[in-house]
């Protein structure tokens, strides 16, 4: 018997949306996840974790602990029908396979007949606002066992952390990206009709907190475009510039970003 793809949930075209919106498929999010990969396997003393997504055609992982890097990269993109994880998307349960040799549906798997020979299987969804499995947060062994019951919920806790920095990473760009053609087309009403490369030449430079060390070329091209003026011998920001600042400061108040510390730890095992 050959290893058979799941079906596809119900809302799947909602679901893939949902997971196209995040904009990580195939970028390297080790540096972001690594901690709550490397939590969950410290906790259920499993040597391998994975946070993978799971769009129409392909899984990726964001994030990987213990396979060596040149077999994790070989197989961090895979085709989403050879995936374990695919299973998991029907689901809002954990899918737990305790031995998958035994398990009618995984023993004919490539990865568990052959190299790298996986036997444990731990599936914890990562279930959207809109309530779309997205993926999952993954532990894995090569020799079968039981995870303890108690562990479940922590993980799914731990679960529901990953899909909240997922989900604010994505608000919190599309919040840039408006506040940054905003600020461009404000820039065109006070400054004149520019090009984006002058626009963008601006805004990068004026960012400089001592504009004299920009260098003469640089400052010419600022008065020019409005940018600055020169008040007294010293470069200062134009009267134009002054006013697309005005609107735009303390638009946006600062967040809070969650990080794996041992207060974070802590509130996983306490949160109700």
């Amino acid at each position: 018997m050959n290893f058979k793809p799941a079906p596809l949930p119900n809302s799947e075209i909602e679901r893939a949306a949902d997971v196209a919106s995040l904009g990580v498929m195939r970028v390297d999010q080790t540096s972001i996840y690594l901690d709550y990969v490397s939590l969950a396997a410290e906790l259920t003393d499993c040597p391998m974790s994975f946070i993978n997504l799971l769009d129409q055609a392909s899984q990726w992982s964001l994030c990987g602990q213990g396979l060596p890097q040149q077999i994790f990269d070989q197989f961090r993109e895979i085709p989403r029908d050879q995936s374990i994880c695919q299973y998991a998307l029907l689901s809002k349960e954990p899918t737990i396979i305790n031995d998958l040799e035994n398990d009618l549906v995984f023993s004919e798997h490539p990865i568990v007949i052959e190299e790298p020979h996986i036997r444990f299987y731990a599936g914890f969804p990562l279930i959207s606002k809109r309530g779309n499995v997205l993926g999952t947060l993954c532990l894995m062994d090569f020799e079968p066992r039981l995870i303890d019951e108690g562990l479940i919920p922590v993980i799914q806790k731990l679960a529901r952390r990953v899909v909240f920095q997922l989900e604010f990473a994505r608000e919190k760009n599309r919040s840039e990206f408006e506040f940054f053609v905003d600020m461009l087309g404000t820039c065109k009403e006070n400054l004149g009709n520019l090009s984006l490369n002058e626009l963008l030449f601006g805004l990068k430079h004026t960012e400089c907190r001592h504009l004299k060390d920009l260098g003469s070329e640089i400052l010419e091209e600022l008065v020019r475009l409005r940018f600055i003026k020169i008040s007294n011998g010293d470069p200062c920001l134009g009267d134009e510039f002054l006013l697309v600042r005005d609107k735009f400061v303390n638009r946006f108040e600062p967040r809070k970003i969650f990080k794996v510390d041992n207060d974070y730890i802590d509130s996983i095992f306490s949160e109700s």
